[in-house]
């Protein structure tokens, strides 16, 4: 069987047209600006950011972790026995919310409004705080840790 005379070219593009065939090149599927810069801000960000996550992954397993002890300002309202809640006057107490801490403290306090599904309106409120760093524990040692609370 031969082949000569017959034109492969026209009988591709009367049937497929400008169809693409075969693999795409890289230039033809390289990064956008767009693209680009995303991914090097959430690298970036990523980067900066990692050595907050490390205390999560740490205290995921608490063997052998000493719990501190709470700061000085201490209310019993229930009475002798009950449960504890520690606090900070204002101005006057440990941001750390962590007794004989010596280390890094970031905290954030979140108020503000919005509605539910019923149009009902609500208030919103939350403080947020974590602490990395050296502590007296309950056992009366120094210790080193990261806690966050939420």
């Amino acid at each position: 069987m031969r082949l000569d005379g017959i034109d492969f070219g026209a009988i591709w593009q009367e049937r497929y047209g400008d169809l693409a065939v075969g693999h795409a090149h890289f230039w033809d599927r390289a990064l956008s600006r767009r693209q680009f810069i995303g991914a090097a801000s959430a690298a970036t960000g990523a980067a900066l950011t990692s050595g907050l996550w490390s205390p999560l992954a740490v205290l995921a397993d608490d063997d052998g972790l000493v719990m501190p002890r709470p700061v000085g300002q201490n209310f019993q309202p229930l009475g002798r026995g009950t449960e504890i809640f520690h606090f900070a006057l204002p101005g006057t107490g440990d941001p750390s919310t962590i007794g004989d801490f010596k280390g890094t403290v970031g905290i954030v306090d979140i108020e503000g409004n919005g509605s539910d599904s019923a149009g009902n309106a609500l208030t919103f409120g939350a403080d947020m705080r974590f602490m990395r760093g050296s502590y007296i524990g309950v056992d009366g040692e120094r210790h080193r840790g990261a806690f966050a609370f939420i």
